[in-house]
């Protein structure tokens, strides 16, 4: 039996109590072909009552809107409740799902089974902010955005030729920030469109829990890589902080392997020997506002914990650099 249906199941049975069985469905041979390769269903008696389970199990979720006409027309062939079940649903949807009256199952989350006067609240499955970081490619997108950031909106199609990310990972992404509430997600027409509800400042400000340092690993070189200029090199450009003696290099963890088959590479051990200090990042250092120079987000990203007031004062004067 598939795990999603098993986790259903055992939901049920730990919230309402009772055994509780699944069988296929027989009348999905009947339904259009869209939406059989899209769900699988399964028949299920709870609490004597009938119910149809519509089973999600797409990579990418479908919006509430349709959502709700899939499930008409699942109705159309079944007298009973219709109830929409996936493993996650954002807050955002579930609101969304709830105001349309679809019945819906998260197992170990949430079920909403107004039929049956069921409203379950748990908990929706985000893990402890705490431990969470975003996924380098989110740190990407979000400070993308906010750096280019005409209006409150942005697509897939939009970002992919920006960013060179493909669809899938942009839809990772797109979830991860609903997943924590920076953003909102809706379709419209065969579009994922994300909107960001408060304005770039304050969204900066709510993200600062799960941002991550995008430095992956530091190197000290005679050659020069090409890459942007990063670290305290870089702050002294956009402020007026003094120039630090070795210049820095940002590049990509791709551009670093390329860099070390040729023979400019020469990595030393003592920071004195070396003509550059190579920031490799863990995604691709970017220049939105200056040329040449890594973006100020970023960069304030690499070196906040410096403990030197000079450069914390120089930072304070980066960020209020910074168009909104």
């Amino acid at each position: 039996m598939p795990i999603l249906e098993v986790q259903t199941q055992d939901y049920l049975h730990q919230t309402l109590g009772g055994q509780l069985h699944t069988t296929a469905w027989n009348g999905a041979a009947r339904l259009p072909a869209f939406l059989t390769a899209r769900y699988r269903f399964a028949h299920l008696d709870l609490m004597g009552r009938e119910l149809l389970l519509v089973i999600d199990e797409a990579p990418e979720q479908e919006s509430p809107a349709t959502i709700r006409k899939h499930t008409e027309q699942v109705r159309a062939k079944w007298s009973g409740p219709v109830v929409y079940v996936r493993d996650q649903v954002t807050a955002y949807n579930r609101k969304r799902l709830i105001e349309q009256r679809v019945p819906f199952i998260i197992p170990g989350n949430q079920m909403y089974l107004p039929d049956l006067g069921l409203d379950l609240r748990e908990y929706f499955r985000t893990p402890s902010p705490s431990k969470r970081k975003f996924w380098p490619a989110t740190q990407a997108v979000l400070i993308y955005v906010l750096l280019n950031r005409k209006d409150n909106e942005t697509t897939a199609a939009a970002l992919a030729p920006k960013l060179g990310y493909s669809t899938m990972t942009l839809s990772r992404v797109f979830n991860e920030l609903e997943s924590v509430e920076l953003a909102e997600s809706a379709s419209i027409g065969r579009q994922r469109v994300l909107h960001f509800p408060t304005n770039g400042q304050e969204t900066w400000r709510r993200a600062q829990q799960w941002l991550i340092n995008p430095v992956k690993s530091r190197h000290f070189v005679v050659g020069h890589p090409q890459g942007l200029r990063a670290g305290q090199q870089a702050l002294a450009d956009y402020t007026m902080l003094a120039e630090s003696h070795r210049p820095v290099i940002a590049i990509s963890h791709k551009q670093w392997q390329s860099f070390r088959n040729t023979e400019l590479a020469i990595e030393l051990q003592g920071l004195e020997e070396a003509n550059y200090e190579v920031e490799v990042w863990k995604y691709e250092p970017r220049q939105y506002i200056r040329p040449r120079l890594v973006d100020p987000l970023s960069l304030y990203l690499t070196i906040e914990q410096s403990g030197d007031e000079r450069v914390e004062q120089a930072l304070e004067d980066l960020m209020e650099q910074i168009q909104w």
